[in-house]
């Protein structure tokens, strides 16, 4: 397979073509989605490939299908919104803070492809993962069901979805 060409230069993220998720376990069996609304974010590339991602999540932009859910969501029991707006900034080094923590994160990020838009442009397409302890950023609220299992999982994985676009010279 031959390697994708990517043009040298800033990238800004287009949140029209992107998405920010995460999933976690419930009840230990099944998988819940949300997502994120609100971010905003860079892709440098230099003459060796990517050199750095700088991104910033609205924690209030969450998204979850039920709106008592995402009040508790928002609560200090995880994201503690009202204290912490933003989800900060990770590196492709791996740093991500959350309610005020910094941790480093490994995601196994994959270039999905690179070209030129409808308007000429370069654009280039990441998607990336990883799973995250939410205990390690201090969101640890929990319940466990009479078999022992927990409500909510500890471990999180971010799911990254990117279409980034070269910024004009």
């Amino acid at each position: 397979e031959q390697a994708v060409r990517i043009e040298t230069g800033a990238y800004g993220i287009d949140a029209v073509h992107s998405q920010v998720g995460f999933e976690v376990k419930h009840l230990g069996i099944s998988t819940f989605r949300g997502s994120f609304g609100g971010f905003a974010g860079t892709i440098n590339v230099g003459e060796n490939g990517i050199e750095a991602i700088d991104g910033t999540i609205e924690i209030a932009s969450i998204k979850v299908p039920e709106e008592q859910l995402t009040g508790h969501l928002l609560s200090p029991d995880f994201f503690d919104a009202e204290a912490n707006p933003e989800g900060e900034n990770y590196k492709v080094t791996g740093d991500l803070t959350l309610r005020g923590t910094t941790n480093p994160v490994v995601l196994d990020v994959e270039v999905e492809g690179a070209g030129i838009g409808m308007d000429g442009s370069s654009v280039l397409s990441l998607k990336a993962d990883g799973i995250v302890n939410r205990n390690d950023y201090g969101i640890s609220w929990g319940a466990a069901l009479d078999s022992g299992a927990a409500v909510v999982a500890e471990k999180v994985r971010i799911v990254l979805t990117v279409e980034a676009v070269k910024a004009a010279a």
